[in-house]
């Protein structure tokens, strides 16, 4: 990539968080989203099919870094101070764009929901975890393992959304206290 779009990615990712922090992202029009940024309406569309799919990408290219800095090569013995330090940079994450997750998650999000797209980041994470031995689940077969990864981050995304409802400032160790509680023996605890 270039600067030119280099900066143009980010003129791009600055509007689309501003605007989806003000309002729910389904409102927001590639007009808006243009004039915000500073671009013409087919940029926007060069970048991304809608204001929805660019927040989206937005967020997951955030939660990307999280997974590359914590849990790219970790070894069974660092699993914990792993999951530990990427379980609290995702609830830092999401904190910070409070706003658009309690939109994105509630249960009127409707298509612009970001529940699907913050469980497949979290079953990649775990997948990750799992190929390169990290850790391990009791599955017996690849089924079994994809229902065990999707139950785990669909349920992690329940106790996020229900932390979200809380009162400011949240804090960090609360979600952590539980998810420790209630996640399988197998888990790497102590997060």
């Amino acid at each position: 990539m270039d600067a030119r779009q280099e900066k143009t990615t980010a003129r791009l990712s600055a509007a689309i968080l501003a605007l989806a922090t003000e309002h729910p992202v389904a409102e927001v029009t590639v007009s808006e989203l243009a004039r915000t940024a500073g671009v013409h309406r087919s940029t926007v569309y060069t970048y991304a099919p809608s204001p929805t799919e660019l927040l989206q990408r937005v967020l997951t290219a955030e939660l990307d870094v999280l997974r590359a800095g914590y849990l790219v090569d970790v070894g069974p013995d660092d699993a914990v101070s792993a999951v530990a330090g990427v379980t609290r940079a995702v609830l830092v994450h999401v904190d910070e764009h409070d706003a658009i997750y309690r939109r994105g998650l509630g249960a009127d999000s409707g298509s612009a929901s970001l529940h699907a797209m913050l469980s497949a980041h979290f079953q990649g994470s775990l997948e990750l975890l799992l190929d390169q031995h990290s850790i391990t689940v009791p599955a017996e077969s690849p089924a079994e393992r994809r229902m065990i990864t999707r139950y785990l981050a669909d349920g992690i995304i329940g106790a996020i959304d229900v932390w979200l409802d809380g009162d400011r400032p949240r804090q960090v160790d609360a979600p952590i206290a539980v998810l420790d509680r209630v996640l399988p023996a197998w888990w790497p605890h102590r997060v």
